[in-house]
């Protein structure tokens, strides 16, 4: 399994719980627990870049929906100002 970047997010880390699953196997040879150590660490990265790219998709989405909401408002009105109200 090399081409991590064609995995889906549940691909990958459905391995990285088999790789974990398989190292805590004591039975399993050093040189065998170092190339799952490597594996397991390209894995993680793939499954961060994932996040990372689906995080900013969420911000992207959540700011054009925040926009659109604070379009209607009054323009200068800031967060703080909101203190000033009860006044």
């Amino acid at each position: 399994m090399k081409e991590y970047s064609e995995l889906s997010y549940e691909q990958a880390f459905s391995r990285l719980e088999e790789i974990a699953e398989s190292m805590g196997n004591a039975a399993v040879p050093l040189d065998k627990l170092m190339d799952l150590y490597e594996e397991g660490m390209k894995l993680a990265a793939h499954c961060r870049k994932l996040l990372t790219s689906y995080e900013s998709r969420l911000e992207k989405v959540a700011g054009k929906t925040i926009a659109e909401e604070m379009g209607g408002m009054d323009e200068g009105f800031e967060p703080n100002d909101e203190e000033n109200l009860n006044d």
